[in-house]
């Protein structure tokens, strides 16, 4: 009786921390073509599988060792046709020793605000990291996190 209270007690802080949200890990990979200089357009597989764009919305700024920081809009829409929102969020790319390669990273992840459909309300953290191929205008990512989804109210 008191093993069973004991782990009633610690669950109890965790879920009011996502206020009785369902959260559950989440993966794929992420590919994209710039269609212009501040545009790219492409589709994700895994668990958030369908399409997505990013909005570049300002010159991309000077980072750390080389490094070049990029401001972020994103869009996305999964499969079944329900949008998950972003924060905005910098990408940092970081120069490799082939030309037009760089590896890049989404260093304080990509934030969840909300979404339609299953995703009304939706929160959570995304990390992404991969390469962009400046020469072919192409990105490959891998995205993983946790993504938090309200209960649906009855009422």
């Amino acid at each position: 009786m008191r093993a069973a209270l004991l782990s009633f007690l610690l669950m109890v802080p965790s879920l009011f921390a996502q206020g009785g949200a369902n959260c559950h890990h989440v993966g794929g990979s992420i590919l994209t073509n710039f269609t212009d200089q501040t545009h790219t357009l492409g589709s994700a597989t895994g668990d958030l599988k369908g399409g997505l764009g990013v909005n570049i919305l300002a010159p991309p700024s000077p980072g750390p060792n080389g490094s070049i920081v990029f401001h972020n809009h994103h869009q996305w829409v999964t499969e079944s046709g329900e949008t998950i929102l972003f924060a905005d969020a910098d990408a940092t790319a970081f120069p490799t020793p082939a030309p037009g390669l760089l590896a890049t990273s989404y260093l304080d992840g990509v934030t969840i605000t909300g979404g339609t459909g299953r995703y009304s309300g939706a929160s959570g953290k995304i990390a992404v990291f991969g390469a962009v191929d400046l020469g072919k205008q192409e990105l490959i990512l891998r995205y993983e996190g946790q993504v938090c989804i309200r209960p649906v109210s009855t009422d």
